[in-house]
């Protein structure tokens, strides 16, 4: 079973309606010190805004930072029947199966032990740079909502979101 805190800190960033989170609270949830997250937040590699409040987090953003710390499953997981309300369904988990040949199941399976990941972590990872590389080449091409998507993991869009992927035969 999921350790609590990671659980409870998960639906906390994901079920909360509020729009923003003092950077305390943030680092709070993410598991990380505050002095962590400020030098994160000054490299660049996390986005804070300003507020009448002062500087925060906005939701977005957090969701955003949780989605690279923790496995897509682990959220999932955490998430439990509230996950289609707050994940769109294109990128929900899926069971996929297929015969590969067995080097490429121990390559998989290294890549997951040295990163600390699953499989599914690491195939799910290259499938989307895949996804990234081959778009608009071969007539691929997908959208959310009629916006087109670079590739990257969808945050920040609601539930109910529309995925169209297209193929063109050429």
């Amino acid at each position: 079973m999921l350790d609590e805190p990671p659980r409870s800190r998960i639906r906390h960033i994901f079920l909360s309606p509020r729009p923003n989170f003092a950077l305390m609270t943030a680092a709070d949830l993410l598991g990380f010190t505050l002095k962590e997250l400020k030098r994160e937040i000054e490299d660049g590699a996390i986005v804070a805004v300003w507020t009448a409040l002062g500087e925060r987090m906005t939701r977005e953003e957090l969701v955003a930072v949780a989605m690279q710390k923790w496995d897509q499953s682990v959220i999932e997981a955490a998430l439990g029947k509230d996950a289609p309300s707050v994940l769109p369904e294109a990128i929900r988990l899926v069971e996929l199966r297929g015969r590969v040949p067995r080097y490429q199941r121990d390559v998989l399976r290294e890549l997951a032990r040295r990163e600390g990941t699953s499989v599914d972590a690491v195939l799910a990872r290259e499938l989307e740079g895949v996804a990234s590389t081959r778009r608009g080449v071969g007539g691929i091409a997908w959208t959310i909502d009629g916006d087109a998507v670079a590739g990257d993991l969808v945050t920040g869009v609601g539930a109910q979101a529309s995925v169209r992927v297209e193929w063109a035969v050429g």
